[in-house]
């Protein structure tokens, strides 16, 4: 009997320090796991992630002059002394096109008080006269220099979090949907006594390749090696001739030859009925009817200020002619105009497409 009490003290022992040992050896496993996901405020990588997610307000900066301003439409503009609506993105080119207009005129655009403008952190402000707009474009940098947001990687919503508030126990899920929502997760990480991303994340570059982030260290380095990776855009201008916008702009719909001229001789007859398709595998289709020319077209950009869009049909009757490397002149919310050559030489060549 006494020899069955030692024995089973001592498995006792052996079981206790069995079970002891295995629930020392899971913890460290555990903490690791949750180091793998978890985003701490004030580091490195919440900074990059709250510069990912400001508001970019480049794209109207033919109004504004301000990067990380945005003007909330529609709004009226006078440029020498055209009043302009511009109620979508596209009309910004309205702008420019006015701008350009004139050579000997002051290009000033004024803005037709109150407006409402988001800044870089997505808050909403009403300003009534010149004198306050400038205060917030003056809060802007300039054109083209360095500023906090990162623009050439975005993030693939939505995204989720698994977070503990201060003072909490249960667990909630948070699923972002935007920057706007992802700025303001980050701006308030002090209020979660722990927060995790739900990995993998998936993000996308400017060029559109997408890159998929497994971990915090993945995700940083991924942010880190795409701060200055691209052409943030950052002009005063409104730049339809940026090759981006161009392709983009081309080969949104179908297009028609609105005029065609060479040495003040109209041939636009010459290619009525024929729809012009522009393709993102830079192939161009004229159909008309049962006739059908195909060619192709690029962009030359060794000068991105002056692009160049390169038609080319082989030796097609009536298409050789318009293979040419064509200078844009003109570009409206649906109107392109192309030309070469010069008045004063003789050989100008003018060449319109219109939108359908």
């Amino acid at each position: 009997m006494q020899f069955l009490k030692k024995y089973l003290s001592l498995l006792f022992i052996t079981t206790l320090v069995v079970v002891l040992t295995s629930c020392q050896d899971s913890i460290p496993e555990t903490i690791e796991n949750d180091e793998v996901a978890q985003l701490q405020e004030n580091t490195n990588l919440s900074n990059l992630l709250s510069r990912t997610s400001l508001k970019d307000g480049s794209k109207d900066n033919i109004i504004d002059r301000a990067n990380n301003i945005t003007v909330v439409l529609p709004i009226t503009v006078i440029v020498n002394g055209i009043e302009i609506n511009v109620t979508i993105e596209n009309e910004y080119q309205l702008i420019e096109n006015a701008i350009e207009a004139f050579p000997n005129d002051d290009d000033e655009v004024l803005v037709v008080f109150p407006i409402d403008i988001i800044l870089s952190d997505f808050t909403l402000v009403t300003v009534l006269n010149q004198t306050e707009f400038n205060n917030y474009v003056s809060e802007s940098t300039g054109e083209n220099e360095l500023d906090e947001d990162i623009e050439c990687i975005d993030f693939m919503y939505p995204i989720t979090f698994e977070a503990i508030k201060v003072n909490g126990t249960i667990p909630t899920t948070i699923v972002i949907t935007n920057d706007d929502e992802l700025f303001e997760l980050i701006d308030n990480l002090d209020v979660y006594a722990s927060i995790n991303f739900n990995f993998p994340i998936t993000l996308i570059t400017f060029d559109d390749i997408e890159i998929i982030a497994t971990d915090l260290d993945s995700l940083e380095s991924t942010l880190e090696n795409n701060i200055d990776t691209c052409d943030e855009d950052d002009d005063f201008d409104f730049n339809d001739d940026d090759e981006a916008v161009l392709i983009s702009f081309l080969t949104n719909g179908n297009w028609i030859i609105d005029e065609y001229v060479f040495a003040d001789v109209g041939f636009t007859v010459d290619y009525l009925g024929y729809v012009f398709t522009f393709t993102n595998t830079m192939a161009v289709n004229a159909v008309n009817g049962g006739s059908n020319v195909s060619g192709s077209w690029t962009i030359v950009n060794t000068d991105p200020n002056n692009l160049l869009i390169v038609l080319d049909f082989g030796t097609v009757a009536l298409f050789d002619v318009l293979s040419e490397n064509w200078k844009i002149t003109e570009i409206e919310v649906n109107r392109l105009a192309l030309e070469i050559g010069s008045e004063l030489a003789g050989d100008l060549k003018i060449l319109v497409f219109e939108k359908l």
